[in-house]
């Protein structure tokens, strides 16, 4: 595990994890849809990525473009799903995620952006989720890809896919203590061939 500080002092483990590990169908498709546009220099440009080759998962997507540099970098979102914004309670397309996200989930969100973009991978992560939206007391899962605005320049764009589960919704992927659920992330490799 790599240990990652992310501000305020919060510090999250991040483990190496297989596209075979994700638990959820959607995101392991997701994944491997990703691991095959790579380039050479393990780049996705945003040409390579076609919204219709995954229709399904459309509703659940959302594309974040990183403004400025780090350390001070933002993140705007340029598109969210319909199941997303529905489930977050507004309309988030425009915002940066510092004016939505109370802390310290706003720095852990952050924390899986930049990772994405400086590892260059997919990054799967589980959390609890509570919002000021319609929706709480929950588990979020999402699969975080780094993506490149243009060919031949390094990753600046976030292609994530999110999924949530209510508390008592017992049919979803996650089980669990939902009172001791600390965040879950792994930087995911392809599976070996």
């Amino acid at each position: 595990m790599q240990p990652f500080a992310s501000p305020p002092q919060v510090t999250f483990d991040i483990a190496d994890g297989r596209i075979a590990g994700i638990p959820d169908e959607r995101l392991r498709r997701l994944a491997q849809y990703w691991f095959a546009r790579r380039d050479t220099d393990g780049i996705v440009p945003r040409s390579a990525i076609d919204p219709l080759d995954f229709p399904a998962l459309l509703p659940n997507t959302m594309l974040l473009e990183r403004i400025g540099q780090l350390p001070e970098e933002r993140y705007r979102f340029r598109l969210a799903g319909t199941d997303v914004v529905h489930l977050v309670g507004r309309e988030l397309t425009g915002k940066h995620i510092d004016e939505l996200l109370p802390e310290p989930y706003h720095s852990y969100v952050r924390m899986l952006n930049r990772t994405a973009l400086e590892r260059r991978l997919p990054v799967y992560t589980s959390s609890l989720y509570h919002d000021q939206g319609n929706f709480v007391n929950g588990i979020t899962y999402r699969l975080v890809m780094p993506i490149a605005s243009q060919p031949e320049i390094a990753p600046d764009i976030i292609f994530a896919c999110q999924y949530w589960q209510r508390r008592e919704d017992q049919h979803g992927h996650w089980t669990g203590d939902w009172r001791r659920a600390i965040p879950e992330i792994r930087l995911i490799a392809a599976d070996p061939s």
